[in-house]
C-alpha cells in the first residue's frame, strides 16, 4: 500500500512539474517584448493637394518591439504654397497639417534591404486663407488615414532610411463649401531617416 502511495505521490509531482514547465513555455499574443528599441527622425512626403503638388515634412518617433512591431508618433506640415482651385476660394493659399499615431511591421528586419508595412492614423487640420476678411478659415476636425509600403536600408546599425508609396484618406472634410473628401485624399512617396540603434 505504502509503495502504491509513493508511486502517485512520485507521478503526480512529475506530472505538476511538467505541467510548471509547459506552462512557463507557452508562447502568448500578448507576451512581453525581449527587445525594445528606438529611433527619431526626419519624414518627408510629396503628394496632391486639391490637385496641387505639396511637399510635407516633419518627424516620426517610434519605439521597436521584438525587432519588427513597431509603435511610434509622427507629424507632417505642408511645406509650400498651395492655392485653392475651388470656386468659392479660387486663389486663396492653403494651409494643411496632421499627426497622430504610426504602426508598423517590419519583414525580415536583419536583412540590408527589407520591407515594412505601416499605418498612420491621426488628426488632421485644413485652413484656407480669406483675402476679403484677412483671416485663416479653419477645419481642424479632419480624420486622417495613411497605409503605406516601404523599402527600408540598414544603413549602419544606429540609421536606417525608408523610401516607399502611400495613399492618404481624409474623412470629415466639412468645413469649406464645394469641398470633400477625394479632394485632399491622394497617392504620395515619402522618405524617412531614422536615427537609433538597431543592433
Amino acid at each position: 500500500m505504502k509503495k502504491i502511495f509513493l508511486l502517485l505521490l512520485i507521478f503526480t509531482a512529475a506530472g505538476y512539474l511538467s505541467a510548471q514547465e509547459e506552462e512557463s513555455d507557452i508562447e502568448t499574443l500578448f507576451q512581453k517584448p525581449s527587445k525594445i528599441r528606438g529611433y527619431i527622425g526626419p519624414y518627408t512626403n510629396v503628394t496632391s493637394l486639391d490637385g496641387e503638388t505639396a511637399y510635407m515634412s516633419g518627424v516620426n518617433v517610434a519605439a521597436i518591439f521584438n525587432d519588427q512591431f513597431v509603435l511610434g508618433f509622427y507629424n507632417l506640415d505642408l511645406e509650400n504654397n498651395i492655392f485653392s482651385n475651388n470656386d468659392n476660394y479660387i486663389g486663396s493659399r492653403m494651409n494643411f497639417d496632421h499627426r497622430g499615431i504610426w504602426l508598423g511591421y517590419i519583414f525580415m528586419p536583419k536583412r540590408m534591404v527589407h520591407f515594412n508595412a505601416n499605418v498612420q492614423a491621426g488628426k488632421g487640420n485644413l485652413e484656407i486663407y480669406d483675402d476679403i476678411f484677412d483671416e485663416w478659415i479653419e477645419d481642424d476636425f479632419i480624420f486622417v488615414l495613411t497605409p503605406s509600403i516601404e523599402a527600408e536600408f540598414n544603413v549602419a546599425k544606429f540609421l536606417r532610411v525608408g523610401i516607399g508609396a502611400n495613399y492618404r484618406f481624409t474623412f470629415d472634410v466639412d468645413g469649406f463649401d464645394n469641398y470633400n473628401d477625394s479632394d485632399f485624399s491622394d497617392l504620395g512617396a515619402f522618405v524617412s531617416f531614422r536615427f537609433g540603434w538597431f543592433k
